[in-house]
């Protein structure tokens, strides 16, 4: 009797550490990060100018045909977009999702919401 006493305290105290540990991690803020691009590139020049921009775009908007010099990083923040490359296939471009963009690749890229959408880009173009 006194054994299976002791295996039963064993187990409650177990069972209690698992709750109190459930508690303090609940309590405690977290940070993560989620990998959304990775990849290896010969595009970058030794000396770039980099620059950021917030892009913001609304129902039915777009860009229009354009280029950059440099790659681009675009990270889509809320919305979905569509990316038409010049003679391309349409790509649909939803929240949460990193594309690497080519240097000098024509592009239009346009709100297909019924929503705003938003943009992170981060170009990385020759210095001057």
């Amino acid at each position: 009797m006194k054994r299976v006493l002791v295996i039963v305290g064993v187990l409650a105290a177990f069972v209690a550490g698992i709750a109190v540990e459930r508690v303090r991690s609940e309590a405690k803020p977290r940070m993560w990060a989620d990998a959304l691009l990775d990849l290896s590139t010969d595009e970058i020049p030794k000396r770039a100018r980099v620059y950021v921009n917030l892009d913001h775009w609304e129902p039915g908007a777009e860009t229009g045909r354009h280029v950059h010099p440099g790659p681009t990083v675009f990270v889509i923040l809320e919305g979905e977009l569509e990316e038409v490359p010049a003679g391309g296939r349409a790509r649909a471009l939803k929240a949460g999702q990193a594309f690497w963009k080519p240097a000098r690749t024509d592009h239009n890229v346009r709100n297909v919401s019924g929503r705003g959408a938003r943009a992170l880009a981060v170009h990385l173009d020759p210095a001057r």
